[in-house]
């Protein structure tokens, strides 16, 4: 057996000295600091799947805007260099003329009521990359020092009145699905004189 004195030299520990302040050293989270954690990461993370939704959605619809004006735009540069009415009808006729087809519209007034689906481009081509896309196009007349004449569903003008203006309007819609109703994108609508 050896004996040992109850004084230990200043550079000696006893042994249960040491297993206790390892025991405490190694301490692991308790339930409650592990759970805490949890609940906070994944609040966070969470809140970041709902801001990329929000940020995918928004940026879908902006692109739909994008192309919806750039549709509106195509329709403007069709008609830029059109004569106010036709030029074989004098204006008697207001729309389509019988024998004429897309690609001969000679006047304004020829796109008055047609819908392009695929819409059509600046060179009435259509673009069939965007079938779900669709060119809503109305013509009216209204009177150049009242522009606010004609501009709800109900024409106060009738169409075959000459003014010397019409207000071209322009409605872009979209399809999500081909069963899905379309919605709106955008709308543009611009007065045409007679120069």
């Amino acid at each position: 057996m050896y004996w040992t004195s109850g004084v230990m030299s200043p550079g000696q520990t006893c042994i249960s000295d040491r297993l206790a302040k390892r025991a405490k050293a190694c301490r692991g989270f308790t339930l409650l600091e592990a759970s805490l954690t949890t609940i906070i990461v994944g609040t966070g993370v969470l809140s970041m799947i709902g801001l990329f939704t929000h940020c995918t959605t928004q940026n879908r619809h902006a692109a739909r805007i994008t192309t919806g004006m750039m549709l509106i735009h195509n329709i403007q540069e069709c008609m830029a260099n059109l004569s106010f009415f036709d030029p074989q009808t004098a204006g008697d006729h207001f729309g389509a003329e019988s024998g004429e087809s897309l690609q001969s519209y000679d006047d304004v007034d020829d796109f008055d009521g047609l819908n392009f689906s695929p819409p059509i481009d600046a060179l009435r081509e259509p673009c069939d990359e965007l079938d779900r896309y669709t060119q809503t196009i109305s013509v009216v007349p209204v009177y150049g020092n009242g522009l606010s004449s004609n501009t709800g569903t109900v024409l106060t003008i009738p169409k075959t009145a000459y003014t010397g203006a019409v207000r071209v309007r322009v409605v872009i819609t979209y399809r999500v699905s081909e069963a899905a109703i379309p919605e709106v994108v955008t709308q543009q609508s611009w007065i045409r004189v007679n120069n």
